[in-house]
């Protein structure tokens, strides 16, 4: 009986194992055709892409891309976005010292040599604060108040005004340029409405609530920001540095935030300086950005973060060079889009996007963001995405400007 029962087993183990042989097959053939196809889908992506990149532009009627290196700009064409607020107190990628700037305000090869500048302009920005508080009007989280104003301003100039005038007067060293200042752009937090005990301004309790009481609290801002400006000017902190603006925090203009806008536009124009906002693609606002008081706009194609294809690079051109805006490079280390496999491909997006549409030449630039860059230029998997940025804002991309 038992020498059945082995048998038997045998016979049955011999057929499992012939099964699984046969299913192991099917599934082979079955994921081979499957990347048979997904080669084949990569392929002719690639092939749309290169035609894409190919075809010729032709500009709609309009005013043109706001353009670089005039006066209206304050002669600036490359300002890069520096991420400081909350995290920079512990993470490191949001820390800054004269090193970590280094990477941005002069282009450094791969041997340590700091061979060009890079960026002419930054733009400090942040909007995560602590105790669950937020400089933007997040859903999720409470508005922020007169202190937190307060410490994300001094931030602002102890963190990134010292640590970056001294990386821009090295640079300018190394590379024997005297009297050299790269411009500079502060951030000024959102005036936010469900703040009803912001802090006591001029001997006062103010509530965001009220017209009178936003333009005063931003008001009060810049009066601080200009103050303390003034002494890092003073002891020699900025002597690397032109101050030309201030940032519009908020990427839409809310209902009730023009009038806010425009008062400080107004104020700010008195002293000297220029409004900027870098709104998302289409955002309230764009449409009219002049008229609210803004004179410095770049807008967000937002091809890295929306479900969209190749062509937001044309809307976004097409109502950019409409409106009069600059352009926004999105360039972060991530990606949102279903339709882009990585952040890679995304990337090489952009930069295509800026030849075909001109705006690599022919437009003011902001680049998100700063932070990303000196991953990029640090890694040495990741060393060619540096490159091709410097590449980018020479006006050579694809091919390295001649040094």
């Amino acid at each position: 009986m038992l020498a059945v029962i082995m048998m038997l087993s045998g016979n049955i183990l011999k057929v499992f194992l012939a099964s699984s042989v046969v299913l192991n097959m099917i599934l082979i053939v079955a994921l081979g055709s499957m990347l048979n196809r997904i080669g084949l889908l990569t392929e002719k992506i690639a092939e749309y892409e290169a035609k894409w990149a190919e075809e010729p532009w032709t500009p709609p009627e309009g005013p043109g891309y706001l353009p670089p290196g005039t006066v209206a700009t304050r002669w600036s064409r490359h300002m890069v976005l520096v991420y400081i607020d909350a995290r920079s107190y512990s993470d490191p990628d949001f820390m800054w010292s004269p090193e970590r700037f280094r990477w941005l305000v002069a282009y450094v090869d791969e041997n340590g040599r700091t061979v060009d500048f890079l960026f002419d302009g930054f733009l400090i920005i942040g909007y995560v604060w602590k105790e669950g508080r937020s400089l933007l009007p997040l859903r999720n989280k409470s508005p922020a108040i007169k202190k937190d104003w307060e410490e994300f301003l001094e931030l602002q100039l102890s963190i990134g005004v010292k640590n970056l005038n001294d990386a821009v007067k090295a640079a300018a060293e190394e590379l024997g340029v005297s009297g050299y200042k790269a411009k500079l752009v502060l951030s000024i937090p959102y005036p936010d409405k469900r703040q009803h005990n912001f802090g006591v301004v001029n001997g006062r309790m103010l509530d965001l609530a009220k017209l009178d009481d936003r333009v005063e609290a931003v008001e009060w801002f810049i009066d601080k920001a200009l103050n303390l400006w003034s002494t890092y000017v003073a002891n020699g902190s900025a002597s690397n540095l032109e101050l030309i603006g201030f940032y519009w925090l908020h990427e839409q203009v809310e209902t009730g935030d023009e009038d806010v806008i425009r008062e400080l536009s107004g104020d700010l124009h008195e002293r000297g300086y220029l409004l900027f906002w870098i709104p998302w693609f289409m955002a309230p606002g764009v449409q009219n950005w002049r008229d609210i008081g803004f004179d410095v706009v770049t807008m967000q194609p937002n091809y890295a973060f929306r479900d969209c294809g190749l062509d937001q690079f044309e809307k976004t051109a097409e109502t950019c060079y409409k409106l009069g805006m600059g352009v926004e490079m999105e360039l972060p280390l991530y990606k949102r889009n279903p339709r882009v496999s990585d952040w890679k491909e995304s990337f090489n997006a952009y930069m295509a996007a800026g030849v075909k549409y001109r705006f690599m030449r022919g437009a003011m630039l902001t680049y998100y963001y700063g932070n990303a860059f000196v991953t990029m230029a640090t890694t040495p998997d990741l060393r060619e995405h540096y490159d091709k940025i410097y590449w980018f804002v020479k006006g050579t991309y694809p091919n390295p400007p001649p040094i």
